[in-house]
């Protein structure tokens, strides 16, 4: 979900609206493809550890926009699909962090998911992998490998797209993107449409995925 930062200084809008328009795009793009299509995952990078780097005002900035996204429960409940925070959450106070656990707490009996990551290093799930290996002292291979994975109970993703203009992925789900075809756009994500969306997996569906062989 990459472009926030610019398409607020493009418009003139400040940084909390922007985000909070980001936060309220994902949602309906997310509704847009559950409601239309047998996909039941989607994973969004909402924050990479890299974020965390910015200045301190513009970290305050995304807080409060979390903040605000766990307690907009009017809109949140209109979805009939998972939603659910993870990643490295040392970054916020207790507070926050018992608010988030009470968020993925609550039932969700939904098929579809929504998940949204905060302050996420696919390097550092790699490592953290084999770090609980080595401590438990099981075996390495990749079936104990994955399964200490951050998102070891969802599929691996198929398509990954990339609002912003930049053609890399930034240290998304490094492990897990073997197979993924990518598809790259210069909007950005508040730009983005429901139509682009059907463009993008309109394309997706037409590829011959032989996975090697």
């Amino acid at each position: 979900m990459d472009g926030n930062n610019r398409w607020s200084n493009k418009n003139n809008i400040n940084l909390h609206d922007s985000y909070i328009r980001g936060s309220k795009k994902l949602l309906s793009i997310s509704n847009y493809i559950f409601s239309n299509y047998e996909i039941n995952y989607i994973t969004s990078f909402a924050l990479s550890k890299n974020n965390l780097k910015r200045p301190t005002e513009k970290i305050k900035t995304l807080i409060n926009v979390l903040e605000y996204f766990i307690d907009d429960k009017n809109n949140l409940n209109q979805y009939r699909f998972n939603i659910s925070i993870k990643g490295n959450l040392s970054f916020l106070n207790k507070k926050l962090k018992k608010r988030i656990t009470d968020f993925n707490s609550k039932p969700q009996n939904y098929s579809k998911s929504l998940i949204i990551l905060l302050n996420y290093s696919g390097q550092d799930d790699i490592l953290d992998s084999i770090k609980q290996l080595i401590k438990s002292k099981k075996r390495i291979n990749q079936y104990n490998f994955e399964k200490n994975l951050l998102l070891n109970n969802i599929p691996y993703p198929e398509m990954l797209i990339r609002t912003g203009g930049y053609n890399r992925i930034s240290n998304f789900m490094l492990y897990q993107l073997a197979f993924t075809d990518f598809f790259f756009t210069k909007k950005l994500w508040p730009e983005i449409s429901n139509k682009d969306i059907k463009k993008f997996i309109e394309d997706f569906y037409k590829i011959d995925r032989k996975f090697g062989l």
